[in-house]
């Protein structure tokens, strides 16, 4: 979809969707998109561009039904991944010029009114490669309300810059943070074609590759501090799982390319996992008391249960998260740290070789 513009001169930015079975959130996405007030008042001239991973439920289906009067462009991803997805979208949008913007917008997401304007007014007011939002996790149920919870806590998640930086409007310092990454994204089309755009090799952290190649090239990650969006956490235990042994898998492809991506607070779920490992064998080998393992493990965790629950709990929206913070913090980091430990096997047998 183009807004009606009269002067052909004016900034074109084209916002890119990838979808791939988003029947759930796909109408309410796209709704707060639309809904960007500024966009209209400041005269841009944006397209919409949904490219769809060959989604297999209705979510094609609600954007024709729902939206087809406003002429989206529709296009298909054979390949599936979001790295293919936004250079589909980037080959074929419209704005070509060297002033336009990229911009990406999940499907799992919710955006504010002003997210349209504020990722044009960081892009080019910062001189950055990719300006980004902070990412709010929301859920919409009582086990999902305690998942955003966790993802929104610095102690559970080890302070990722963009779902925990404080915006102090009386602090214009405050607003465009360097960071190693943001959620989502801005681009100047121009940067995207000249450093290759998204790495399709990639299934999973094709951003955070991208931004390492930006600022390797003396581009900024700038995080908005003040453009807060609403991502949807996955709505199953399952799901979440496999979202973060995913997370912590292609972390492994990422430091093929780029060994010194690694950061330390991302050692910590796997130093665990080693950590009770070596707990077990020395056991075995010294004591031959299974039972003494099992009593160390659980005083460890128990420790630990305890910790998480004084930390997080007291932002939690639900008191009786109480019983499941823990719970679902341990599946995460334990999920991250076994994806992470089986992407080195991987490496190590030549399935992360460079193309």
């Amino acid at each position: 979809m183009v807004l009606d513009m009269d002067d052909d001169l004016k900034v074109g930015i084209s916002v890119i969707i990838p979808t791939r079975n988003e029947e759930d959130y796909i109408e309410e996405c796209i709704n707060s998109l639309l809904n960007c007030r500024s966009i209209q008042a400041s005269g841009f001239n944006v397209e919409f561009i949904i490219v769809d991973g060959m989604s297999t439920d209705k979510t094609v289906d609600i954007i024709k039904e729902k939206f087809g009067h406003l002429n989206l462009k529709i296009l298909n991803n054979p390949n599936l991944y979001q790295s293919y997805a936004m250079n589909i979208g980037i080959e074929n949008s419209n704005n070509i010029n060297e002033t336009s913007l990229i911009i990406r917008a999940d499907a799992h997401s919710k955006y504010p009114e002003d997210y349209i304007f504020q990722c044009w007014q960081a892009s080019f007011n910062t001189w950055g490669g990719n300006a980004g939002s902070v990412q709010k996790a929301v859920g919409t149920n009582f086990f999902t309300r305690i998942v955003a919870d966790v993802m929104n806590s610095g102690y559970a998640m080890g302070g990722v810059s963009y779902r925990n930086i404080k915006y102090d409007p009386f602090n214009p310092t405050t607003q465009y943070i360097d960071s190693d990454t943001a959620y989502l994204g801005s681009w100047k089309r121009s940067d995207l074609i000249e450093f290759g755009g998204f790495n399709e090799e990639f299934q999973i952290n094709e951003d955070y590759e991208l931004n390492i190649r930006l600022r390797n090239n003396g581009r900024k990650v700038i995080v908005v501090a003040n453009l807060i969006v609403e991502y949807f956490v996955r709505s199953s235990l399952f799901g979440l799982i496999k979202q973060f042994f995913r997370y912590g898998l292609w972390k492994t492809k990422t430091l093929s390319l780029h060994p010194d991506s690694l950061k330390l607070r991302q050692l910590a779920p796997v130093s665990f996992i080693l950590f009770l490992f070596v707990l077990g064998i020395g056991n075995l080998i010294f004591a031959g008391d299974l039972l003494l393992y099992i009593n160390a493990s659980s005083i460890l965790i128990g420790t630990l249960w305890l910790i998480m629950i004084l930390l997080i709990w007291k932002n939690s929206s639900n008191l009786f998260s109480i019983f499941l913070i823990p719970f679902i913090v341990l599946s995460m980091h334990i999920s991250w740290g076994l994806g992470f430990l089986y992407g080195l096997i991987r490496w190590a047998r030549g399935g992360w070789n460079k193309s």
